[in-house]
């Protein structure tokens, strides 16, 4: 019976690691640079939101020879600079891309509170060729953490009308919409509102940020349906 027990839940292990894999959909060639990825590496991932499941994939491609050698493998030794409450898997699960072959990066679970802002999503990644295996070397993509949305009012994080200038901005930032806002809040980037205005449902308004320190923040926009959500930097 024990036995049945432990064959059992390594099976059911087995098939949640699997559930957790991306699958591969190789969409770029590697050939000219030994290896590529989509999203295109120093790009920008999906954007997340505090305390919302985030889920999105990156595909790798290997290339079988580059600059004279043969490539044996590329191996990801790991993942950093992802915000709390954010995972990683790849599939092939040993993290091992063959020569010539492909793999994916999954990258999942809920940014926790406090965790609004920008990140630098860094992958270690050791080479192996004919000439020999060399220390892992970095492939970065940029993510942006969106404070909590509000519940009950739907949210977008963009929209054709909805605009913010100047951005930097160092001390007054216009906004104008095609809609009637009521009420607009600056967040900072952990998710504390540090500035609120009235725009007595007008279309076109300012708030006077110069008050606050440099970084990055975030304007939200409420109409009363919906909460517009806008990322802007105070200089």
């Amino acid at each position: 019976m024990k036995k049945t027990l432990l064959f059992a839940a390594l099976v059911i292990g087995s098939l949640a690691q699997l559930n957790a894999q991306c699958t591969i959909t190789p969409g770029c060639s590697a050939a000219t640079t030994g290896y590529c990825t989509t999203p295109a590496e120093n790009t920008n991932l999906p954007n997340a939101t505090i305390a919302s499941g985030y889920n999105t994939v990156i595909q790798v491609s290997i290339a079988s020879a580059f600059s004279g050698a043969t490539i044996t493998s590329a191996q990801i030794v790991s993942m950093t600079g992802l915000p709390t409450g954010l995972s990683y898997s790849v599939n092939p699960g040993s993290g091992i891309i063959a020569g010539g072959a492909n793999g994916c990066i999954l990258l999942t679970g809920t940014p926790g509170a406090a965790t609004a802002g920008n990140y630098t999503v860094v992958a270690n990644v050791a080479l192996t060729t004919s000439l020999g295996s060399f220390p892992p070397a970095t492939v970065s993509w940029f993510l942006t953490v969106n404070p909590a949305i509000s519940t009950g009012i739907q949210s977008s994080n963009t929209t054709a009308n909805f605009y913010i200038a100047p951005n930097p901005v160092s001390s007054e930032l216009f906004i104008s919409s095609d809609s009637h806002f009521g009420k607009i809040q600056v967040i900072d980037a952990l998710g504390k509102t540090v500035l609120s205005h009235v725009a007595n449902y007008a279309s076109q308004t300012s708030i006077n940020v110069s008050s606050l320190t440099k970084g990055v923040y975030f304007i939200q926009a409420n109409d009363g349906e919906r909460i517009i959500t806008k990322k802007f930097i105070k200089d």
